[in-house]
């Protein structure tokens, strides 16, 4: 998507709360501030905002691994 979006608009394309869209904002979301109450962000620095956190097939297992040994030491410990 192209264009620019207020808060609301921006935080319904993301699927996230306006209160998590400052939040973002707050840690190095790019944005415009035209005035302390019009905030512009563009869609394409939402998507990249978003990427910045992917997380690899290799990070993915890892995550599981660890979890799954965490949970089998919790049952040998009941």
């Amino acid at each position: 998507m192209e264009g620019w979006a207020k808060i609301k608009p921006a935080a319904l394309y993301a699927g996230i709360s306006d209160r998590t869209m400052r939040v973002w904002l707050k840690k190095g979301l790019k944005h415009s501030r035209m005035n302390q109450n019009n905030v512009l962000i563009k869609y394409d620095n939402i998507d990249e905002f978003i990427k910045s956190f992917e997380v690899s097939e290799s990070e993915t297992k890892k995550l599981d691994r660890i979890v799954n040994e965490t949970l089998r030491e919790l049952r040998l410990t009941k």
